[in-house]
Order: C-alpha cells, then structure tokens, then sequence
C-alpha cells in the first residue's frame, strides 16, 4: 500500500469516528427500554459497523484511484518534453477532482508556454550578448590598434612603419586589405617600405593607377590642410564600422606623420646648432631658472675638466667656484660679479704652470614669448690675443730701440761732421765715417729680418739651390763673423770635407749658421766657446753648433723658434737681439726641407742642430720634389 492508499484509509477512519458515539448512544437506549435482547443489539452494532467499513473501504478505494490518476499526470504534466493533454477520469471520480485537473491543465499549459517564451527570451539574449561582446572585441582591438598611433611605442623615426603595422592589425580583425600611399615630399622623408608606398601627390593620381579606380574608397590622411598620403581599399564593400575606423586611423596617422616631420626638422636642427656650439672654440654654457646647467659643450667640459654628461644638471654655483679656484685672489670678486650681473668681463686663470687669459660674456636666455628662461655664459680664451698685444708692444719696443740708437749714432755723427767752425783730421773723420757705415749696416740687418720673416709667412722665401759642401757652409758662417764678435771667441770646427753634399742656398745655411754663432756669443758670460761637428744618415746631413754660455730652461726650449721670444732667464734683452733670429733660422731650414732642434742645459751650454737633406745625383732631391 503506498503513501496515497494510507492516507486515503486514514481519511475514512476519521470519517467514522463521529458515527461511533451515535452507534453507543443507540445501544443504551434500546437497552434502557428492554425491547430487545442484548444478542440482538451485538447483532445489529456488528452488522451495521461491517457495512460502514465495507461502504469506506469502497469509497476510499474509490479516491485513492483518482488521486493516482491525478498524480500520475501531474507527473507527466511536469515532466520535459512531453506534450500537456487533458486527463480522463473514471465516471465515478468525485467531481472535484475533475475540475482541479482542468485548472491544474490550464496553469501549466500556461506555465509550459511562459517557459518556451523564457527560453525564447534567453537564447535572444545570449545571441545580444555574443554579438556585443564581439562588437566590443573588435571596438577594443580598433582602440588598441588606433592607441598605436595616438602614442607609439616605437620612437620617432618610425612613423611609416608604425602605420603598416596598424593596417595589418586591422586586416587579420577585419580581412580588409588597405594599401598606404604616401605624397612625394613624406615619402621621401620616410623612406621607402614597399611598393605600395611610392609618392603620390592627389587622391587623383591614385585614381589613375588603377582600372575601375570608381569602386575604390579612398581616405586622405590629413593634418590641417596638409594631406600627406592616402588609405585604399580596393573593390572591397566596407561596412559603415570600418569606413569610421579608417577614419580614424587617417586622423590619427596624419598626426603620426605631422609630429615625425616635426621631430625630423627638429633633429637636423638641433643636430647643425649642436654641430656649430661643438665645433666652437669657445666654451658655452647655458643656465636655466632654476640655476642649473642645461647644456654645455665639449669645451666648457675641457675647460673645467669634467665630460659633458656630469656637467649637465649640476648648480652654476659649481661652475664659478672651481674657475675662482684657479684665479689669482684678486680677481675672484669679479667673477663673483659677472655671475649676478650680465657683461662682458676679463680676467686671469692658471692653466698649469702658466697663465691663461679669458673673457666672459653673461647674457640673459630669452624665449620666443620673450620670458627670461635662463642664463647664457660664453667663455673664450684671448691668450692669443694678449700674446699678440704683447708682441705688438714689443715690437714697438724693438723698432724704437733698434733703430732709434743707430740713427741717433749716425744723425750725432753727421752733425759733428757738418761743423763748419771745426776742422777734423782724416782719421778722426774715417772712424766716424767707419762708424755710420756700421749703424747703416745694423739697420739693413733689421729690414732684411724683416723682410724674410715676411717672406717665410708668405712661404715666398727665395732659395738659390745647388750641391754644397757642409764644410764650406760652415767656412763662410765663420768668414762672415764681425770682427768685434771674434774678438775673444774660441771656434773650433770638426766639420769634414768628406760628408756628403747637401743641396741648397749656400749663403742662406751660411746665415743661419751665423746666427747660431751670434746667439752662442751674445749669451754667454765667459769665454765664448763654439764647437762645429757634423755628421750623415741615410738622408740627411746633421750640423751642430755647441756653445757654452748661459744655456736654456727647459719651459723655454719649446719657444726659443717663436718670433721676438729672447730666453732672457730674468735679465734684459741683449743688445742687437731682435727675437727673429731662430724664427727665421727654422723658416730657412724648412724651406730647405730639414729641421732644426735644440737641446740645452742651464749654465753648461747648449747644443742646437740642423738637418738638412743630402744631395741625389740622380735628381731625387727636394728641389725637384
């Protein structure tokens, strides 16, 4: 007996109960009366209570079926897939049932059709949002591929290729094939890619590449009104999303292509103003507001001694601090000055174990909307310029001592000569006469320095070359010797006949030796002492003149050939000495082809040398080079 048999049992038992009082009451009242035996009144009760279960038991049996029937289709009704029918009760189902079996029909035909129009609604909303979600795949793949161009990873020069890289992203999302054409000027800046990126200038010429060009779409790429190339899709219907994205993507690649433009102008640009600050001579430094370095070139970094790199960012304080370090006490309040104020100014650092002589210009750094956006320091060096101040007063110096005290000579001499209220004897006019001719042959000896140091700067110097022997070069510088220079002089010559010849100006190595002669004589403080030797190699023909006077510091053996450079050692210039003598000594020699060295000790003496090149019989000798 199942679930729905029990309870339809219990149901007619608590149906009889309320019979069973009656049932006892009946019985007392017969019983009371005494009309009937108690055999009887057994009789009864048992008949009546038989009947009773047998009417229950047929009446319960008979619920118990139709409510089986009616969940039995409450199964099937709930149950999927199956189609909602009408139940058939027996004849003799309660009415009741009959009627909650049509209502129980109608809901869940309507809960059936409730669910078909759910899941209708489901699979219509699944479909939205598949096709959402891929609209936003392919909006976010456009947004990343457009973010490209809006702020490209790869830096400039890229653009052009940045643009391919855009357009190939936009084929594997899309499956449209878009061709960049480029107009002839950013073509040529870009450089060739590939074929399709041969400059055209119009939307036009495009056109004409083409056959049936008229179901082409074409998009310029524009910035302003600038149009720097074009997008083609060739016989390809696009969708209206797509003509929005190349749109876009023309915007956003005109920009691209604008900026490379730009950062390529402003390349070269920087490129030639950093080229020109680099090549100066000068150093440059320029100081933003917030009194650091912004830019400094190579010679600044020299001159301070740092590199460029760890000069940039560092304070303007540093910068003034160590030049004021190398600067003689008395002038570091004016470089204190020229940081706060803005002018020219002068002064003095050391550069070792000399001097260096420098000027500063301080100008204010103004930009294009004329606000004052730093400080501009330029640094050039005048040592040059001082030395050639200082030459030029000291060849005033030279010209006035040098001439002045021959013409006063021959002037006072020529005076005393033209006296007519004296008479002079012979011999006293031929010493005065003796001594005009030697002051007139001082002066020639000054223009004629003068005129060959001028020739040698023009390298104009006229040589009369010919094969010579070394000895007589020596021979003739020793002939030549005045006699007041003789006087007292000890020259010993180890020159030998036997060297080879040398080929060149006889009389110009004659003055150069000579000259050699006079230095050796004229500085000295003892006996004057001149020893010759000469010797060959393969090329060349050494001859040196050593001496024995006063000698040469060594931080002046790289200066004694400068012009009007006398090695003084802190006494005046010697009487006749001009400072031409060893420049144009090293002229004559290297107009020869040779050279001419020094090598000196202080208060031993000194040794110099000339190398000149051997004469070739067969013709390959400097003269015919």
């Amino acid at each position: 007996m199942n679930s729905l048999s029990i309870k339809a049992h219990l149901w007619l038992a608590f149906a009889l109960i309320p019979i069973i009082p009656v049932i006892f009451l009946s019985t007392l009242q017969l019983l009371q009366t005494r009309e009937v035996s108690l055999q009887s009144v057994v009789l009864n009760i048992s008949i009546t209570l038989v009947f009773i279960l047998l009417l229950g038991y047929f009446q319960a049996k008979r619920i118990n079926k139709t409510i089986k029937i009616l969940v039995e289709y409450i199964q099937e009704v709930m149950g999927e897939g199956h189609e909602i029918k009408s139940v058939n009760f027996p004849r003799f189902a309660p009415r009741e049932f009959q009627l909650m079996a049509e209502h129980f029909f109608m809901m869940a035909q309507k809960t059936k059709e409730g669910q078909q129009t759910l899941l209708k609604l489901n699979v219509e909303l699944e479909q939205r949002v598949a096709e959402r979600t891929a609209s936003l795949l392919r909006t976010n793949q456009e947004l990343a591929i457009l973010n490209q161009l809006n702020s490209p990873i790869t830096p400039y020069p890229e653009g052009g290729e940045i643009i391919r890289g855009c357009l190939k992203q936009f084929f594997e999302i899309s499956g449209v094939t878009v061709k960049l054409y480029l107009t002839k000027p950013v073509f040529s800046l870009l450089g060739p890619y590939d074929e399709d990126m041969r400059g055209i200038n119009d939307e036009a010429a495009v056109r004409t590449r083409h056959k049936n060009a008229y179901r082409y779409y074409i998009q310029s790429i524009r910035s302003g009104n600038t149009t720097f190339g074009h997008l083609v899709v060739p016989n390809c219907p696009l969708s209206q999303a797509d003509r929005n994205f190349l749109e876009n993507l023309a915007r956003y690649a005109g920009i691209i292509i604008q900026k490379e433009m730009l950062s390529q102008t402003l390349q070269k640009h920087n490129a030639v103003l950093k080229a020109v600050l680099e090549s100066m001579n000068d150093a440059i430094t320029l100081v933003d507001n917030r009194q650091e370095v912004a830019y400094a070139n190579g010679r600044m970094a020299k001159l301070l001694g740092i590199s460029s790199d760890k000069l940039r960012g560092m304070p303007e304080e540093y910068i003034f601090e160590t030049l004021a370090e190398r600067m003689p006490d008395s002038e570091r309040e004016l470089i204190k000055k020229a940081r706060q104020n803005y002018g020219i100014y002068k002064f003095k650092i050391a550069s070792g174990d000399a001097l260096q002589y420098m000027m500063l210009s301080a100008f204010p750094v103004i930009s294009d909307e004329k606000y004052t956006i730093g400080k501009g320091f330029v640094w050039w060096d005048v040592t040059k310029a001082h030395e050639v101040d200082k030459l030029k007063s000291d060849l005033i110096s030279m010209v006035s001592h040098e001439f002045k005290t021959p013409i006063t000579s021959i002037k006072g001499s020529v005076e005393t000569l033209l006296r007519i209220d004296a008479e002079w004897e012979e011999d006293f006019k031929r010493e005065m006469l003796t001594g005009i001719h030697e002051d007139i042959d001082r002066i020639q000896e000054l223009v004629n320095d003068w005129l060959d140091i001028s020739r040698i700067d023009a390298k104009a110097i006229a040589l009369d070359r010919e094969p010579v022997r070394p000895s007589v070069v020596v021979d003739n510088a020793i002939k030549k010797l005045p006699k007041h220079f003789a006087n007292g002089v000890t020259i010993e010559s180890t020159v030998e006949k036997t060297l080879p010849f040398i080929f060149g100006d006889r009389i110009r190595l004659a003055q150069v030796v000579l000259n050699l002669f006079t230095n050796a004589i004229r500085y000295n403080k003892r006996s004057p002492q001149i020893k010759i030797s000469a010797g060959s190699d393969e090329k060349y023909v050494h001859i040196s003149v050593a001496d024995n006077g006063i000698g040469i510091n060594k931080e002046h053996l790289d200066k004694v050939f400068d012009r009007f450079y006398c090695v003084e050692n802190g006494r005046t210039r010697p009487n006749g000495s001009t400072g031409l003598g060893l420049a144009i000594c090293k002229g004559i020699i290297e107009a020869h082809g040779g050279s001419i060295r020094v090598e000196s000790s202080q208060g031993v003496g000194s040794v110099f040398t000339i190398s000149i090149p051997k004469y070739n019989c067969d013709g390959d000798n400097y003269a015919e080079k």
